[in-house]
C-alpha cells in the first residue's frame, strides 16, 4: 500500500481529485468517464486536457483503465482499493438502522446460531448484499443459570444461559450414581457458584471446595460440570459458518463466466479454503477490511468485493483474540461509505456479547 500511495502522490493532489471523481461516477453509474465530463463536474479548474493528462499517469500507474478505445475511464480494483482506503469519507448509519441492527444481535433467549443468522440476515436486508459470519460453536462466556433436567435413558438436558442472555442446550449421558433427587440436590449446589463464571471456572472451585470435604453433592457435582464440559471440547471443530442471501449477488451479474468464479469462490469460503486466510488479516486491527479483486492473495476474484470486520473477545481476564468474523461479499461497485459503517457496527454489537 505503501508504494501505490507514494505513486499517486508522485502526481499531486489533482490526481487524487479526479480519481475521487471517476470512481464516484462509476459507483453511481457503472460506466467511463470522459475527461470533458470530471471538467464540468469540476467547474471548469482544470481543462479537459489537462485532466485528459492526469487520467493518463493514473492510468500507467495502474489506477484507471479504458475498457474501450474512448478517452473514457473506470478505476482497476486498484485504484478502488486506493480510493477506499485513502480517499473515501466514510458515512455514519441512521438512528433507525443502529436500532434494527441492535435488535437482530439481541442474545436474550436465543441460541448462538439463532444471533449469527439474524445479525447476518439483517446486515443483508440493509446492504443489499450476500453476508457471511464465521463464529465458534464453544465460546465460553461467564454463566448466569445452569439447570440440569432429567431424561429417559440415564440422560440429562443441560441449559445454559450465559450472562447476556444466551441460550444453550445439551443432551448428556449422566454419570453413575444419579437420582432424581441428587441430581436436583448437585443442579442447586452448581447454581450457588455459577453466576458470572465460566464453567471451567466453576469446575475449580467445586475441585477446590472437594479437597475440603469430599460430601456426596460435591462430589456429584463435579461429575455433572465435566459432563458439560466434555460435551463442548467436542464441538471445538464445528464452527458456525452461514452465508446468507446469495441471490443479492447473483442478481447483479450477467457473465457466465462470473457467476462460475462466484460459485468457486463462495464454495471455497464455504470450505474454509481461503477463509481462514482472509480472518489472519483480520487479527492486525479491530477495524473493518477491505478486500477488492485481485489486490490480495486471499481474495482473488475481479469484479467482487468484501467487507468484512473481526468478532473478537476483549475481557479483563481474557487477552483479546479473533474468534471469527462478519462481513458481505458483493460486486465492486458497492456503497462503501454506506456499508463499511454497518459492517463495523454489527461486528461491535456482537462483540459485546462474545466478551
Amino acid at each position: 500500500m505503501n508504494s501505490d500511495l507514494e505513486k499517486i502522490n508522485n502526481v499531486g493532489d489533482r490526481a487524487r481529485i479526479i480519481l475521487s471523481e471517476i470512481v464516484e461516477s462509476y459507483l453511481n453509474k457503472g460506466s467511463p468517464v470522459s475527461s470533458k465530463i470530471i471538467s464540468e463536474n469540476l467547474n471548469s479548474i482544470l481543462s479537459p486536457s489537462t485532466v485528459r493528462l492526469i487520467m493518463s499517469n493514473l492510468e500507467e500507474k495502474g489506477f484507471l483503465y479504458s475498457p474501450h478505445t474512448s478517452s473514457g475511464r473506470i478505476p482497476t480494483d486498484k485504484g478502488l482499493k486506493f480510493f477506499v482506503d485513502g480517499i473515501l469519507e466514510i458515512g455514519d448509519l441512521t438512528t433507525e438502522e443502529r436500532d434494527s441492527i441492535q435488535a437482530k444481535c439481541s442474545v436474550a433467549g436465543k441460541t448462538l446460531m439463532e444471533v449469527l443468522d439474524h445479525s447476518s440476515k439483517e446486515l443483508s436486508g440493509l446492504s443489499s448484499c450476500t453476508s457471511l459470519v464465521f463464529a465458534p460453536n464453544n465460546i465460553d462466556v461467564p454463566l448466569k443459570h445452569i439447570e440440569f433436567v432429567s431424561m429417559d435413558n440415564n440422560r440429562a438436558l443441560v441449559i445454559t444461559i450465559d450472562i447476556n442472555g444466551l441460550v444453550e442446550n445439551k443432551l448428556i449421558e449422566l454419570p453413575n450414581g444419579f437420582t432424581s433427587s441428587s441430581l436436583i440436590e448437585a443442579s442447586n449446589y452448581i447454581n450457588s457458584k455459577t453466576y458470572g463464571r465460566t464453567l471451567i471456572e466453576v469446575k475449580s472451585i467445586i475441585n477446590d471446595e472437594l479437597k475440603q470435604k469430599n460430601s456426596e453433592v460435591e462430589t456429584l457435582s463435579k461429575k455433572l460440570v465435566s459432563a458439560g464440559i466434555a460435551i463442548k471440547s467436542q464441538e471445538k471443530e464445528d464452527p458456525h459458518f452461514l452465508i446468507n442471501r446469495r441471490d443479492f449477488f447473483y442478481g447483479k451479474i450477467k457473465q457466465k463466466e462470473d457467476i462460475k468464479k462466484l460459485d468457486l469462490l463462495l464454495n471455497e469460503i464455504q470450505d474454509k479454503k481461503n477463509f481462514i486466510n482472509i480472518l489472519q488479516y483480520t487479527l492486525k486491527g479491530m477495524g473493518v477490511h477491505v478486500f477488492i479483486g485481485s489486490n490480495t492473495k486471499v481474495f482473488n476474484l475481479a469484479g467482487c468485493s468484501m467487507i468484512i470486520a473481526p468478532l473478537k473477545r476483549n475481557s479483563k481476564t481474557i487477552m483479546p483474540n479473533t474468534l471469527g468474523a462478519i462481513g458481505v461479499i458483493g460486486p465492486s461497485r458497492l456503497n462503501y461509505a454506506r456499508i463499511i459503517p454497518m459492517v463495523d457496527f454489527t461486528a461491535k454489537v456482537l462483540n459485546k456479547f462474545l466478551s
